[in-house]
């Protein structure tokens, strides 16, 4: 009876952290993330069909907050560096609560596209300082156990919250969405507050200094954020290619999306934490990285043969392909945040984090058009280059980090030498 009972707590000890600060960020991160899922699911339906925004507008005005919140990246970074990530990554969930319940009362394009951009940039500003937050704790592996157990944390909230966004899409009334609009708006200040509560983080550099970007002038660690940047469009295939490519080239239902998507969300909650451990070294982070071009190019291989067949075995090839994918993702995200991590200064850790941060936002503004047109435009022959650009993105990542290249810049190679 009593090893039962040592399994039982050994996997609840698992579930749950024992360290405060990654249980209070956890918790802020899935309230959040369970707000930002009600908010996504209803957010085109309501605009569209309640408010009366056109589509084509309507993707004009979140293409524009996208592009504009970029910019606020670095300096969200430096403001981490000079007065600590707590007290000003709270002050940005507060007003994006704030902006986004507006949203409520909102009837004109005008306010409509003032309002998403400065959404757009609290939430940048949020999650780059949230990054800020774990790069300054702990030891490399620390840092990166810390991040894989958030994303199994934010993929969560984002299925809770998206399952509860089903009762509105159901009900289709103005005042379900509504309601799921100000529940979104309340989880950030809920979010702020549970934020605020992590131990202050101290600034790494003194207000007094002159302004820097060492993490721009840092060649390496821009050549690492430049292929990050081109892995993250695996994350695009996901939510744009891979749907597109179901309906258009495949005999597999319509519905099969959904199943291909699950099996991608509880992948990742269920197996991010596994899948990075021994990440901390930034050489095994590499490798890893590495490793996860290969088998994201494979998945595309897969995704390819599954158009034309019987629906059965594209089905079948369908969801092998995703848990091929799924596999990739798992281990080049715990790669990737080894890499960002392990290339910067500790304490500009902000700014880098500033910087790489900017790769998931350029492969989510330039991505859904570039993989469209080589996997729906191109079909098959698309494919074939996609699973060419990841797996060559990941070998030339691996020998960034572990070559020669690295030599070349004093900064980053006195970095790996600490590491």
């Amino acid at each position: 009876m009593t090893e039962p009972r040592l399994t039982l707590k050994s996997r609840i000890n698992e579930l749950i952290p024992a360290d405060r600060t990654i249980r209070i960020m956890s918790l802020s991160s899935l309230i959040n993330t369970f707000g930002n899922g009600l908010f996504m699911t209803i957010e085109v339906v309501y605009f569209t069909q309640i408010v009366g925004i056109s589509v084509a507008k309507l993707a004009i005005a979140l293409s524009i907050a996208g592009g504009v919140s970029m910019l606020f990246s670095i300096p969200a970074g430096h403001l981490a560096d000079r007065l600590g990530p707590r007290d000003t990554a709270a002050i940005a969930y507060v007003i994006e609560g704030i902006a986004t319940f507006a949203l409520l009362f909102t009837r004109s394009y005008s306010a409509f596209l003032a309002l998403n951009i400065l959404v757009g940039i609290t939430g940048t500003i949020g999650q780059t300082l949230r990054m800020a937050t774990i790069a300054k704790i702990g030891n490399p592996e620390d840092k990166i156990k810390t991040r894989a157990f958030i994303r199994s944390v934010v993929n969560l909230g984002i299925g809770l919250g998206t399952l509860c966004a089903g009762v509105a899409l159901h009900l289709n009334t103005a005042t379900s969405y509504q309601v799921m609009l100000a529940i979104d708006a309340v989880t950030f200040l809920i979010a702020a507050y549970i934020f605020h509560k992590l131990p202050f983080v101290a600034p790494t550099v003194n207000r007094s200094e002159p302004i820097s970007f060492i993490a721009l002038k840092d060649r390496s660690f821009l050549g690492a954020t430049a292929l990050n940047s081109v892995m993250s469009l695996h994350f695009v295939l996901q939510n744009v290619a891979i749907p597109l490519w179901i309906i258009r080239e495949t005999n597999a239902p319509r519905w099969w999306i959904s199943v291909v998507m699950v099996v991608n969300t509880v992948a990742v909650i269920l197996f991010q934490m596994r899948a990075s451990k021994g990440s901390g070294d930034l050489n095994q982070g590499a490798k890893l990285y590495m490793r996860a071009g290969f088998a994201v190019a494979l998945s595309c291989i897969l995704y390819a043969f599954s158009a034309g067949i019987p629906t059965v075995a594209a089905c079948t090839l369908l969801i092998l392909a995703m848990m091929v994918h799924v596999f990739g993702e798992l281990i080049g995200s715990a790669g990737s945040w080894s890499i960002g991590f392990g290339l910067a200064q500790q304490e500009h850790q902000g700014q880098y984090q500033g910087v790489y941060s900017l790769s998931w936002g350029l492969g989510g503004a330039l991505g859904p058009a570039f993989v469209t047109a080589l996997a729906i435009g191109l079909g098959k022959s698309g494919w074939m280059i996609l699973a060419a650009l990841f797996a060559t993105t990941g070998v030339l990542m691996h020998k960034l980090v572990t070559g020669n290249w690295l030599t070349s810049d004093p900064v980053i190679a006195e970095t790996v030498e600490a590491q």
